[in-house]
C-alpha cells in the first residue's frame, strides 16, 4: 500500500534549476510513496492520507553532502585539533588500519542517523576503510540500513602495514585482487543499487592516482569501475596536480567529484587550465570549508566554482573532526568568502561596493541543488518540485531560533541548527518525526561509546602523539 502524506498550510523555500535565485511561497505538498505529485494552495486532504501541520513551518529539500567519511563517527571528536599532515599519521596511517569491522560499523550507521538528524538526506561516503572484506561489509550493511539516500563509495586502497623508517604496504597486492571482486559483485547484482529502492547505490573512491604507478593501469580500473557500473567516482584533491594528471590520463567526466580542491583558490586565471578542465568535463568539486580552513587544506573554493559555472556541492568531511550538519558549512562557506573578498578590497584600496558579492541562496544553492547537480541526482532530488523524490526537510518557524524571521533562506543558512528540524523525509519515508529520529537512539549511542572508547583505549594519544613525532623529525610534514 503506497504511504501518502499531505504537508498542509507550509511555506516551500527551494532552489531552481537553471536559475540562481530561490522561490519561496505558500502551498501544500503531497507526498505519494516516493514521490512529490502536488505543490500548490489548499490541497484537500482525502481518506487514506496522513496530514502533517505544516502552519508556521519551511518546507525545504533535503541537504546534500558531497564529501563524508561517515564511519569516522566512531572516532568522534578526537581530531578537531589536527593539521592534515598530522591527521594522515596519527589516524589514516594508523588508527584507521587498525579499527574492527564492529567500529566501523556501527560508526557509519551512527553518522547516517546524525546526518538524518541534522536534515542531510543524501550522502556521498567515500570509505577509505575497507580494510577486510568484513570491514567493508560492515559499512555496506550499515549504509543500507540507516535510511539515508547514499552513494556508497569504498576505496581501492590499504593501510600501510609500516610506516618506519619508510611507508610499506604489504598487504595492497591481496586487497587489490579482493577490493576488485567486490566491487563487481557489489554493482552487478542490481545494475549499481545496492538496495532494491535504489537508495543506496554503489560508487568507487579511487585516490591510487596520486600514489603514482603506471597511467594505464588507472585507467583500466577506472574503465572497469565504470562499465560494473558505479554511479560516482571520487577522489582527493588539495593542494597538488591531480586535476590535470585525471585530465590528460582522459578520466575526468561528469561522475567524478573532487573533493576539496584547494589548489584551485591559487589559480585565479579566468582561463586557468585546471578550471576549464572541470568545466568542459563535467566533473564537480565537493568542498568541505569548516575543516578545509582549519587543518591548513587551503581556502576554500565553493563560492569561486559557483559563479565559474563549475558544479559544486558541499560537505562535512570527516566527523571525527566536525559535526555532521550542513548549517555549519553553509555559514562558513559564506562568510569565508564574504571576508576574503572585502580583505581583498582593502588590501588594495578598491572602492567599497553597494553589497555583498555573495548571498544566503548561494549557500543554500550549494547545500542542496548544487550538491545533487555534482552528484548528478539533480533529476531526482534537490529541488522541491513536482515529479522529484520527496526528500524533504520540515523547520519550525516558531522556534526559539528561527520565530520571527521572515526569509526561509536566510533563516535555515544563519540561524537554524538540527533542533529546529522537525521532520526528515527519504524518499517519502518519515526518518525524524517531531524532532526525534524515528530509529531509536538509546541502543546506538550506548555501542557507539562502547566502541569509541575501546579504540581510543587502544590508541592513547600519548602513542598517537609519539608517532607523529617520530614522523615529522624524520621526515617533516606529509603535503598533498
Amino acid at each position: 500500500m503506497t504511504t501518502k502524506y499531505l504537508l498542509k498550510g507550509g511555506t516551500v523555500a527551494t532552489c531552481v534549476q537553471g536559475s540562481d535565485e530561490a522561490r519561496v511561497y505558500k502551498a501544500d505538498v503531497l507526498v505519494e510513496g516516493t514521490t512529490i505529485t502536488r505543490i500548490e494552495p489548499n490541497i484537500e486532504p482525502v481518506p487514506g492520507v496522513e496530514v502533517i501541520d505544516c502552519k508556521n513551518k519551511w518546507i525545504t529539500p533535503g541537504f546534500v553532502d558531497t564529501h563524508r567519511h561517515v564511519f569516522m563517527t566512531v572516532l568522534r571528536a578526537n581530531h578537531c585539533d589536527w593539521l592534515l599532515s598530522e591527521y594522515m599519521v596519527k589516524e589514516a596511517w594508523s588508527v584507521q588500519g587498525d579499527l574492527t569491522p564492529e567500529e566501523i560499523g556501527i560508526g557509519t550507521l551512527a553518522g547516517c542517523l546524525e546526518a538524518l538528524h541534522n536534515g542531510v538526506t543524501t550522502i556521498l561516503d567515500h570509505y577509505h576503510a575497507a580494510n577486510t572484506i568484513a570491514h567493508a561489509e560492515a559499512a555496506r550493511k550499515a549504509v543500507i540500513e540507516s535510511g539515508a539516500r547514499v552513494i556508497w563509495a569504498p576505496a581501492r586502497q590499504t593501510q600501510p602495514t609500516e610506516i618506519f623508517p619508510s611507508m610499506q604496504f604489504a598487504n595492497d597486492a591481496e586487497a587489490a585482487k579482493w577490493q576488485r571482486e567486490k566491487l563487481k559483485e557489489w554493482g552487478s547484482a542490481d545494475g549499481g543499487k545496492l538496495r532494491p529502492d535504489g537508495r543506496v547505490t554503489l560508487g568507487l573512491a579511487y585516490d591510487a592516482i596520486s600514489y603514482g604507478g603506471p597511467i594505464e593501469a588507472h585507467q583500466e580500473y577506472i574503465a572497469f569501475a565504470r562499465s560494473i557500473p558505479v554511479s560516482i567516482i571520487t577522489a582527493h584533491v588539495v593542494k597538488g596536480p591531480q586535476i590535470l594528471t585525471w585530465r590528460d590520463a582522459g578520466l575526468l567526466g561528469p561522475d567524478v567529484v573532487l573533493s576539496h580542491c584547494n589548489v584551485l583558490a591559487d589559480r585565479p586565471a579566468l582561463d586557468d587550465e585546471m578550471w576549464k578542465a572541470l568545466k568542459d568535463s563535467g566533473a564537480a568539486i565537493g568542498a568541505t570549508p569548516e575543516d578545509e580552513l582549519g587543518m591548513a587544506h587551503g581556502n576554500p573554493v565553493a563560492m569561486d566554482a559557483l559563479k565559474r559555472g563549475v558544479k559544486c556541492g558541499l560537505g562535512v568531511d570527516c566527523l571525527s573532526i566536525n559535526s555532521g550538519d550542513m548549517f555549519t558549512q553553509m555559514r562558513v562557506v559564506l562568510q569565508w568568502a564574504r571576508g576574503h573578498d572585502h580583505e581583498h578590497i582593502h588590501l588594495n584600496k578598491i572602492t567599497p561596493p553597494f553589497k555583498n558579492k555573495y548571498n544566503s541562496v548561494d549557500a543554500f544553492r550549494l547545500g542542496t541543488l548544487g550538491g545533487a547537480e555534482a552528484l548528478n541526482l539533480a533529476h531526482l532530488i534537490g529541488t522541491v518540485e513536482v515529479g522529484k523524490r520527496a526528500d524533504l526537510v520540515i523547520f519550525d518557524g516558531d522556534s526559539v531560533n528561527l520565530a520571527g524571521a521572515d526569509d526561509p533562506i536566510a533563516g535555515v543558512v544563519f540561524h537554524a541548527s538540527s533542533e529546529d528540524v522537525e521532520y526528515v523525509l527519504v524518499d517519502g519515508e518519515i526518518m525524524k518525526k517531531r524532532g526525534k529520529l524515528v530509529r531509536d537512539w538509546a541502543p546506538i549511542a550506548k555501542e557507539l561509546k562502547m566502541r569509541a572508547d575501546a579504540a581510543r583505549q587502544r590508541w592513547p594519544m600519548e602513542k598517537l602523539e609519539a608517532r607523529w613525532k617520530q614522523w615529522y623529525d624524520m621526515h617533516g610534514a606529509p603535503v598533498f
